[in-house]
């Protein structure tokens, strides 16, 4: 092959083909310099090259933001839990790929590297190199507050417990004064590191194990920090044997994610920092005996937000109930609940008993009723009935899913040959606004349409914009916002009558653009409303 790329490509041409293996090092000597003539050569040409590029030959303070904005953080989750949901779109390392300029661009600009995503592997040769890329990393963030996220890479999440990644810990250790938000799993001893550290600006942490393992050992170990005067948010999930108390900082906080974790330890935590809390998450309580004597309920003044489940509980009486029971939440405005393996009324009244009692707002209320059957709609309509500041309702319902009962007290005109659960003047969540309804369909879809019409026919805003129902106008609703029903699990029985109404949900949805009605059989494949 001939090599024509200048005129050194000729040189070496000639060389690789006139090769004389008699004086050997002369010739590699002009073969080695040929080759870097040609790579100087290849560098220049690149340079003339951005040169021309107005990409590449931005000035440095606009290479600086345009690199810390794409390496800045996405939250991909509402407040509490944004900072531990969240990813970063690219590296400084990618960005200092782009030419000579923008790397030592990049190089110098610590706000391209106060953010930390790494992802740790357990592999000798990897894990070195990221223990010296984390150390290069650090050492370029200057001394802005650092957001670290740390998380594990390893198929057998047991052996961080056994080989625990001390070197990594360490080196964070130096920077622990700057610490701002830090999401990471701990094996022991790393708990005894950070019990010692000074956090003196740390607002958010998030802790748990790697994987689900257990750590060694039969007895129970409580991990405390205390030098954290600035910390708000916490979200920790719990295990066997680990028990994380944040020192005497619990009244500091004001969003709180706890997983894993039983109730009774639960309540003990909530209690503890019940004075300043705002957000509040439980989103895999786990059932426990009660042993000892009865907690006594306490009132948590600033809660605006709640939401707890227990996935998979076999319990009569669900922990979800144990917490509700004992709290009131007198500025309670969202609240979102999932209730699995409880069947029954019981749930939907202990939630009611909790509204009333708390005597809240709700604004919100998201409601995943796993076992719902239409033995609960009384009591769902009773429990909606305390809730009349109610702008946002979600339903899921995939067992059974909600009827025309329901539907009928949702209508302001509600027909009154219907078994009546409400007095006859009361309209039922007079100011919603957004609905979401997501199971089966047992309910004739004519109630569903006239419930909708009613609801836009009766709004007191029929003009642009948004209107909430006045205190004073008590035959007015709210105007929908939007309406969002996914049907599932439809079978081929109900199919004859989805096609007769497709004309007419089709009308419904092209009039009102904030409806949205979606269909899907038994295998998840969508259904069509169009001929």
């Amino acid at each position: 092959m001939s090599l024509k790329v200048c005129d050194y490509g000729s040189i070496l041409a000639r060389l690789l083909v006139d090769w004389s293996p008699d004086d050997p090092t002369s010739e590699l000597l002009e073969v080695e310099s040929a080759i870097a003539r040609l790579s100087e050569r290849s560098r220049e040409l690149r340079e003339q090259i951005n040169a021309k590029n107005p990409f590449l030959s931005f000035p440095a303070e606009i290479i600086s933001e345009i690199s810390m904005m794409a390496c800045s953080p996405v939250y991909t989750a509402s407040e509490p839990d944004d900072f531990v949901t969240s990813w970063q779109p690219t590296t400084p390392f990618n960005l200092g790929k782009i030419c000579r300029n923008w790397r030592h661009t990049v190089w110098a600009s610590p706000r391209c590297w106060n953010t930390i995503f790494l992802d740790l592997q357990r592999n000798a040769e990897t894990y070195h190199v990221q223990v010296a890329l984390l150390e290069g990393w650090l050492s370029r963030s200057g001394d802005l507050p650092l957001s670290i996220h740390l998380d594990e890479w390893e198929d057998d999440p047991e052996e961080w417990a056994r080989n625990p990644p001390i070197e990594v810990f360490d080196l964070l250790a130096k920077y622990s004064h700057r610490w701002l938000h830090v999401s990471t799993f701990l094996v022991y001893p790393c708990w005894q590191q950070l019990e010692k550290f000074s956090l003196p600006l740390l607002t958010s942490l998030a802790v748990g194990p790697p994987g689900n393992i257990h750590p060694a050992g039969g007895s129970s170990r409580q991990r405390q920090i205390s030098d954290a005067p600035l910390l708000r948010n916490v979200y920790m999930t719990v295990y066997s044997g680990e028990i994380f108390i944040p020192g005497l900082i619990w009244h500091q906080l004001t969003h709180l994610t706890l997983e894993s974790i039983v109730w009774r330890d639960c309540l003990d935590i909530l209690s503890a920092c019940a004075r300043n809390l705002v957000h509040c998450a439980l989103p895999d309580l786990k059932p426990q005996f009660a042993f000892g004597a009865t907690l006594a309920a306490f009132t948590l003044p600033c809660l605006s937000s709640f939401s707890a489940a227990c996935p998979q509980s076999t319990e009569a009486y669900s922990p979800v109930l144990t917490i509700l029971d004992r709290i009131t939440a007198p500025l309670l405005s969202r609240m979102q609940l999932q209730f699995d393996g409880v069947s029954g009324t019981e749930p939907l009244m202990a939630v009611r008993h909790f509204l009333s009692r708390s005597s809240c707002s709700l604004c919100e209320l998201s409601l995943n009723l796993v076992q719902y059957t239409r033995q609960n709609e009384p009591s769902l309509i009773a429990l909606l009935s305390v809730t009349e500041k109610l702008e946002k309702l979600e339903l899921i319902c995939k067992v059974e899913g909600i009827s025309d009962l329901v539907l009928d007290h949702l209508n302001p005109a509600r027909p009154q040959r219907l078994p009546q659960h409400l007095p006859a003047a009361q309209i039922l969540l007079p100011n919603l606004r957004d609905l979401y309804y997501n199971g089966r369909m047992q309910f004739e879809l004519g109630t569903l349409v006239d419930m909708i019409k009613m609801r836009y026919r009766m709004a007191e805003d029929n003009d642009e914009g948004l209107g909430l129902r006045s205190e004073e106008n008590f035959n007015r609703v709210a105007r929908p916002a939007v309406f969002n029903i996914n049907i599932v699990d439809v079978p081929p029985s109900q199919r004859v009558s989805l096609s007769a109404s497709a004309e007419t949900l089709r009308r419904l949805t092209k009039e009102h653009g904030c409806i949205s009605l979606s269909f899907s059989d038994e295998m998840g494949n969508d259904l069509s409303l169009v001929d």
